[in-house]
């Protein structure tokens, strides 16, 4: 088998990565090792392990969160959970009825270890039910409680996240996950209402491990506002056409975070020397002179997150091969109060024949690029509708469309025709107007979706719902 087949993967010890000399012209591998059992794997890979030699490149690293799925309830931690209701007028008649069913359904997934609370608000914000445990004759009160909420009156979306979070933080040093489940169909039109308003409340929660997670309902609440608080909030983000839809979302919401397998995730990537850090792709990142640092707040169990970030390597010659960074991810497994620590380094390898190059190149991390950078361009597409300037966007679309191409070239165009395709129709859609209401939506879902590897729901028939799905 010719060795720059061979996908560069690089699996974490949890004190040191440590590489075996690479045999001349093979990718360099990582030293076979017996590790500790741990509920977390780190994986890291470049999306092309091997360079043109005597040439300024730039690559970019990826780092993957491996967890272990979670096999039984006891192994988890309870959940401290507030669900967050919306129940102005514009939820009247079906909304507020699937609304209900929904919230109901969350309640039943809970057990007895677990606490819930739930708030509702229009005009103002009320307390439906206080912080308390999840206990069968707790849950039944709960349900009947919310069988009785009625839909009137305006939308004081910041006063209902803010007596959710009191309410949390009942139970908010207990160990317990704390999270907020907001949903709403309409625009916050009572107290502070701007994007920044929610943006600075969302990040104080997230500084107090408090979890924010939205849900809009149809297609007239601010998107804006509803992506902005999951991401601040470091939670999901889901945008429901339909309100029949709404108890199989909360239904994944609530499975997902009674999967958390790990919480309190730092990715800090040192580059060795003449290494340059560029910037993040999709996640953010913290990015100092010598340091870059991601930060996630909880990790699934059975599902993978991952960060990239993209650099200058230094000019290397054909056949020699270097460390590029060191990694270190610290985190605390459930159930742990322990901080834990994997460390590993990432080689890069230079080779003067194009076609060892191109062999060599990671095609599923270089996907992964390829996603994030159209997600840039997505974000950029939506300032320059709102701006109305529809033809800079179209225009940018395609040069990321052509910067594609030229670096990811060899990959083939069956491998990159789905990404033409979708940068070609944004720039098509701003070549005949700005974005309607319905394409900004789904654009902002895919742009969500795709920056934390947020899973999509399916309805029973495994199709996806119309919804964008974690940080």
């Amino acid at each position: 088998m010719n060795p720059f087949h061979k996908q560069l993967l690089v699996s974490a010890a949890l004190v040191a990565g440590i590489f075996v000399a690479p045999l001349s012209g093979k990718s360099p591998v990582a030293k076979p090792q017996t590790l500790p059992a741990d509920i977390i794997t780190v994986d890291a890979a470049l999306d092309r392990p091997v360079v043109n030699a005597n040439r300024d490149e730039s690559v970019v690293v990826q780092i993957k969160i491996r967890p272990d799925e979670i096999i039984s309830d006891r192994a988890r931690p309870p959940v401290n959970l507030c669900l967050v209701l919306d129940n102005s007028g514009s939820m009247n008649g079906a909304k507020i009825r699937q609304a209900i069913a929904a919230a109901q359904e969350a309640v039943n997934r809970l057990g007895p270890r677990d606490m819930v609370s739930v708030i509702t608000y229009n005009n103002s914000a009320s307390t439906l039910a206080e912080a308390q445990f999840a206990a069968a004759s707790n849950r039944e009160r709960i349900r009947s409680a919310l069988a009785e909420v009625q839909a009137g009156g305006g939308t004081a979306m910041y006063a209902g996240l803010n007596r959710g979070a009191s309410e949390l933080r009942r139970k908010q040093d207990e160990g317990y996950i704390n999270r907020i489940v907001l949903l709403s169909d309409g625009q916050a039109n009572e107290g502070p209402s701007t994007v920044e308003d929610f943006r600075a409340l969302a990040s104080v929660f997230a500084r107090e491990d408090i979890v924010v997670s939205t849900v809009g309902l149809g297609n007239g609440f601010n998107e804006d506002v509803m992506t902005t608080l999951a991401d601040a909030g470091q939670g999901n983000t889901y945008f429901v056409e339909n309100a029949k839809d709404l108890p199989r979302i909360f239904g994944a919401e609530l499975g997902e975070t009674l999967r958390v397998a790990a919480t309190d995730i730092e990715i800090i990537i040192k580059p060795k020397d003449g290494v340059r850090i560029k910037k993040s792709l999709g996640r953010e990142a913290e990015i100092g002179e010598d340091f870059a640092r991601f930060r996630l707040p909880q990790v699934y169990g059975g599902h993978d997150k991952f960060a990239l970030l993209e650099l200058d390597a230094p000019v290397g010659a054909d056949g020699e091969t270097r460390d590029l960074v060191d990694v270190q991810v610290r985190y605390v497994p459930v159930n742990s109060g322990t901080v834990r620590e994997q460390a590993l380094s990432v080689p890069i390898r230079y080779a003067a024949a194009e076609e060892e190059v191109h062999t060599a190149a990671n095609k599923d991390v270089s996907m992964d690029v390829i996603e994030n950078k159209i997600v840039e361009a997505t974000i950029a597409g939506i300032e320059y509708s709102d701006a109305n300037q529809n033809q800079v966007g179209a225009a940018n679309y395609r040069q990321v469309r052509e910067e594609i191409n030229l670096t990811y070239g060899y990959l083939g165009d069956d491998a990159l025709a789905s990404a033409n395709a979708k940068l070609e129709q944004e720039a098509s859609v701003l070549d005949r107007d700005v974005y309607s209401s319905r394409e900004r939506l789904a654009n902002r879902r895919f742009e969500y979706q795709s920056k934390y590897q947020q899973p999509t729901v399916v309805d029973e028939n495994g199709q996806p719902l119309s919804s964008g799905s974690t940080n």
